[in-house]
């Protein structure tokens, strides 16, 4: 992980930053430009001057042109909390040969902490699996990027199953300060997602989704009978897998895939889908770039 953070790279994250749609009340002055009105230096209108308002604020070259009293407004600029939850259920051990989802997961979870660290923003990572599990705490500037890279490379997938809802309902109850929420996952929970990032939505969290996947899981690409087990249930099947299995399998998969796009299409959320064989670098400078999630 260490590696790939190298200070060439960490001086490109630097020029990106996060969007985010909606405006929220930050705790702290960063870098981001908020409707709030404050002090700093970029100037937003005029208003009357009314009694107790700090005479500093006073434009006295409008009073020399119209004898009248305007105090100056400027925009505050505040923080974004960003909460990164990190998929660790068994599936996101899978590899069909490379880069398993969790490592490439973890490698864009740490990529989207430094950008908003570098920003200012508040970056609080969480694990999770059927259940939240370990925290990172926040963490605010770029001093904190080595702390959260070490809680990401410390975390392992774990034998248990993908439970969004619970984790959701959790989180959202532990977490009442709106924000930015990435989810980073494989989003295969029988149970389906929608439910559980509504649960983020009716917070008035916005959401961004970041879909992992492996390259066999798209197209397993092999034939023959097989005993298939599921690795997070234990469930076994036999399946002889034909041309009109595989056929069938593709038509699911797609619908899947398009019934998220669609979800996040109708819910305004930001939505990436990435394979483990995308170089990383790539993925990160320019499709963030592409796919609005970042400038």
């Amino acid at each position: 992980m260490a590696e790939l953070f190298d200070s060439e790279f960490l001086a490109k994250l630097e020029h990106l930053c996060l969007l985010s749609q909606r405006i929220f009340r930050g705790a702290f002055r960063a870098e981001r430009r908020s409707r709030h009105l404050g002090s700093s230096l970029e100037f937003a209108d005029y208003r009357n001057y009314v009694s107790g308002d700090d005479p500093r604020t006073i434009d006295w070259n409008i009073y020399g042109r119209l004898d009248r009293l305007f105090v100056k407004l400027f925009e505050e600029e505040e923080d974004l909390q960003v909460s990164i939850l990190l998929d660790c259920s068994a599936s996101m051990a899978w590899s069909s040969g490379g880069t398993t989802k969790f490592d490439q997961a973890r490698k864009i979870a740490a990529a989207l902490a430094y950008i908003a660290l570098a920003n200012l923003d508040r970056v609080h990572l969480f694990s999770f699996d059927d259940r939240l599990n370990v925290d990172s705490g926040l963490g605010r500037g770029k001093s904190q990027f080595h702390r959260l890279l070490n809680f990401l490379t410390e975390l392992n997938p774990t034998d248990r199953a993908t439970a969004l809802y619970p984790v959701i309902q959790r989180f959202t109850q532990q977490n009442r300060r709106r924000g930015l929420a990435v989810v980073l996952s494989d989003f295969f929970d029988p149970a389906g997602y929608d439910s559980a990032l509504n649960l983020l939505r009716f917070q008035r969290f916005e959401i961004l989704l970041v879909q992992v996947l492996d390259p066999g899981e798209i197209d397993p690409g092999f034939s023959g009978d097989f005993e298939l087990e599921d690795c997070e249930t234990g469930r076994r099947i036999d399946v002889n897998c034909n041309q009109s299995v595989r056929s069938a399998f593709k038509v699911a998969f797609e619908s899947f895939q398009d019934s998220l796009k669609r979800y996040c299409l109708e819910t305004r959320s930001g939505l990436l889908q990435a394979k483990t064989t995308d170089p990383f670098d790539d993925l990160i400078l320019r499709v963030l770039r592409e796919r609005r999630i970042a400038v």
